[in-house]
């Protein structure tokens, strides 16, 4: 099992985590917490390797998580879509503080 937190504190986007897409079924539970302010955000995830060669989580693909997408309260959401990489977001103009932890289920 894979147990990673990432936090965000005003506009823009987090470090990324990176997940494991081989992990059959995928399944990952996701958290949001505020600590901080009354920020809208949204929980992304992306399909692109952060693996690869002249990877950017500036330049990457990122989808809102259903249930994730513009919220401004604390929230949680199973994800089960195979993915590489998950982030928060906060567009220009939001402040705050948001805390994500994410639970990959797995192989102990």
């Amino acid at each position: 099992m894979q147990y990673k937190t990432i936090s965000l504190t005003d506009a823009g986007r987090s470090n990324i985590v990176v997940v494991d897409d081989f992990q059959t079924p995928f399944n990952i539970g996701l958290a949001a917490v505020i600590s901080a302010g009354t920020p809208t955000f949204s929980i992304q995830y992306s399909l692109d390797d952060p693996n690869a060669s002249g990877y950017s989580p500036a330049s990457a693909t990122w989808f809102s998580v259903t249930g994730l997408s513009a919220v401004s309260a604390t929230t949680s959401v199973g994800f089960s879509i195979p993915c590489r990489a998950i982030s928060i977001y906060m567009a220009p103009a939001q402040t705050g503080t948001v805390n994500l932890t994410i639970v990959q289920a797995g192989p102990v």
